[in-house]
C-alpha cells in the first residue's frame, strides 16, 4: 500500500496510508498534515454529526436545517435586492434625477457587496457565522423597509441621497448573508461543495430575475411603497424563522482565516481571475442583448421569455456542473471547456464578423441558452477549485477558510457584476454590438489559455509532482507527541 507523502526527516513519525490501514514494517513514515487540537476538533464535529444522523438517512439534522436556511434567505434576499428594476427608475426620473444618477444607484449595490464580501469572509469566524448571516438578513430586510419612505422625500437632493445611502447599506447586509450562506454551506457539505453552494447560487439567481416582476406586480397594486414593504416584511420574518431554525455553525468563537495564507497560493489568483472576467462576461449581456433582439424584431413579451430561459438554463446547469465538479474533482478541465463554449456562444450572439454569417432570430434563440450553459460550465467549478486547492497546498479546511474562500469569490463576481454592464454598453455605443461580443469573446479564450498553461506549469513544478513548500512546513512544525509512532517499530 502506498503512502500519501514521503519524509524522510525523522525515524519516529507518524504513519499515514490513504487506506487508513497499518503499513507493514519498513515502509516509510509520513506526519499528520494538521495539528493535534485541529484533529481533535475535526473529529469531534464529525461524532457530534454521526450522532445526529438517523439511521437510513443520508444527510444529518443539522445539514437539513442549515441548508433549508440558506436556501430561503437567498430566496429572500435576492429577491427583495432586486425589485426595484421595474419601477423605481420611473418614480427617480419623475423625481429629476437623470439616467446616469440612476444607474449609478444601481450600481452602488454590487459597489459595497464587492467590498463587504471578502471583509466577511475575514471576520465570519471571530463574530460567528450564524451572527454574521441572520444579522446580514436583519440589515437587507430593514433597508428595504426604509426604502419604501424616500417617495417621501421633498427634494430631489434628499431623494438621491437617501437612495445611495439605503443601496449601498442593502449590499452590505446582503454580501455579509451570500457570504455567511456560501461559508456555512460549504463548511458543512464538505463532500458536496460544489452541488450545495450551486443550489443556494440558482436559488438566488432565479429569485433575482423573478423579482422585477413582481416587484412591478406589487407596484400596480399598491403603489411605490408596498413592494418594499412587502418584500422587506418577507425578509424580516425567514429572518426571525431562521433564528430559531439555523443551528450554530463551528465553535462560538474561533481565529478568522488566513487570508494572506489563500492569497499566497497561485491557483487561488487563477480561479479569481475566470471568475472576474466570466462576471464580467455574462453581466455585459443585461444592457446590451435586449436592444439586439429588438433590431431583430422580437416584441417585448419574447424578448421577456428569452430572459427567462437565459436564467432558467443558467440556474439549472450550474447545479448539474457543481454536482460533476463534486464527482469528478475534474474543475481546471471543466473550467477550460467552459471558457472555450463560452467564447464560442459570445462570436455566435454577434455575430462576429469573423463567422461571416447572418444575424437571425433562429440564430439568438438556439444560441442563448446553450451559451448559458457554457457558462454554468465556466463559472460553477472555481469555487470548488479554489476549496480544493486550499487543501492541496496544506491550509486546514475549517469555518474560516471556507468564509475566506466565499468572501473572495463573492467579492470579485461582485465586482465583475458592476463592471460588465458598464463596459458592455459602453463598448457596444462605440463599436456595436457584434463587435463587443468579439472582444468578450477574445477575453475568454485568453483566460483558456492562461488555464492551460497554469496547468502544465503547476503539474511540472507543483501540484502534480512534488508536495507544496506550504505542506512541507506545516509538516515540520508537527509537535514531538504527534511524531511518535502509532505502531512500535518491535511490533
Amino acid at each position: 500500500m502506498e503512502n500519501k507523502v514521503e519524509i524522510n526527516a525523522s525515524p519516529s513519525i507518524e504513519y499515514v496510508n490513504s487506506s487508513g490501514e497499518t503499513p507493514p514494517n519498513g515502509a516509510p513514515p509520513t506526519s499528520s498534515l494538521a495539528n493535534k487540537d485541529r484533529a481533535d476538533e475535526e473529529n469531534d464535529n464529525i461524532d457530534k454529526r454521526s450522532e445526529e444522523k438517523p439511521a437510513g438517512t443520508k444527510f444529518t439534522y443539522h445539514q437539513k436545517a442549515t441548508f433549508a436556511s440558506a436556501m430561503m434567505a437567498s430566496l429572500s434576499n435576492m429577491m427583495a435586492a432586486s425589485i426595484i428594476s421595474v419601477f423605481y427608475p420611473i418614480e427617480a426620473k419623475a423625481k429629476g434625477m437623470n439616467q446616469t444618477v440612476i444607474g449609478l444607484v444601481f450600481s452602488a449595490f454590487a459597489l459595497t457587496t464587492g467590498i463587504g464580501s471578502p471583509i466577511w469572509g475575514k471576520f465570519i469566524p471571530v463574530f460567528g457565522a450564524r451572527f454574521i448571516f441572520l444579522a446580514g438578513a436583519f440589515v437587507t430586510g430593514g433597508c428595504n423597509v426604509l426604502f419604501g419612505f424616500i417617495v417621501d422625500m421633498p427634494t430631489r437632493a434628499t431623494f438621491t441621497a437617501f437612495s445611495f445611502a439605503i443601496r449601498l447599506l442593502e449590499g452590505l447586509g446582503s454580501s455579509a448573508t451570500k457570504t455567511a450562506s456560501a461559508a456555512i454551506v460549504a463548511f458543512t457539505f464538505p463532500e458536496n461543495v460544489g452541488t450545495a453552494v450551486s443550489l443556494i447560487e440558482m436559488t438566488g439567481g432565479l429569485a433575482y430575475a423573478i423579482g422585477p416582476a413582481i416587484g412591478g406586480l406589487l407596484y400596480d397594486a399598491g403603489g411605490f411603497r408596498f413592494p418594499f414593504f412587502a418584500l422587506g416584511g418577507l425578509v424580516l420574518a425567514i429572518d426571525i424563522a431562521n433564528f430559531f431554525l439555523l443551528p450554530q455553525q463551528g465553535q462560538k468563537k474561533e481565529e478568522s482565516g488566513p487570508l494572506t495564507l489563500v492569497l499566497s497560493i497561485p491557483a487561488i489568483w487563477l480561479a479569481l481571475l475566470a471568475v472576474f472576467v466570466a462576471a464580467i462576461s455574462l453581466t455585459s449581456l443585461v444592457p446590451t442583448v435586449p436592444i439586439h433582439l429588438k433590431e431583430l424584431g422580437f416584441t417585448v413579451l419574447q424578448i421577456s421569455f428569452i430572459f427567462l430561459s437565459f436564467g432558467l438554463s443558467y440556474a439549472i446547469s450550474s447545479v448539474i456542473w457543481g454536482a460533476v465538479a463534486d464527482a469528478k474533482k475534474a474543475t481546471r478541465i471543466m473550467m477550460v471547456f467552459g471558457a472555450f463554449g463560452s467564447a464560442l456562444f459570445f462570436l455566435f450572439l454577434g455575430p462576429s464578423q469573423l463567422l461571416k454569417i447572418p444575424s437571425t432570430k433562429l440564430l439568438a434563440i438556439l444560441v442563448i441558452p446553450t451559451g448559458t450553459v457554457m457558462m454554468g460550465l465556466f463559472i460553477m467549478p472555481t469555487f470548488v477549485d479554489m476549496y480544493i486547492s486550499a487543501e492541496w497546498y496544506g491550509v486546514p479546511t475549517n469555518l474560516g477558510v471556507t468564509s475566506i474562500i466565499a468572501g473572495l469569490w463573492n467579492g470579485v463576481f461582485a465586482f465583475g457584476s458592476l463592471v460588465g454592464p458598464l463596459l458592455g454598453g459602453a463598448l457596444t455605443q462605440v463599436y456595436g454590438f457584434a463587435y463587443a461580443t468579439t472582444i468578450f469573446a477574445g477575453a475568454l479564450i485568453s483566460v483558456m489559455i492562461v488555464l492551460c498553461l497554469f496547468g502544465v506549469w503547476e503539474y511540472r513544478c507543483g501540484k502534480g509532482r512534488r508536495v507544496p513548500r506550504s505542506r512541507l512546513e506545516m509538516q515540520a512544525n508537527t509537535t514531538d507527541e504527534e511524531q511518535v509512532p502509532l505502531i512500535p517499530n518491535d511490533v
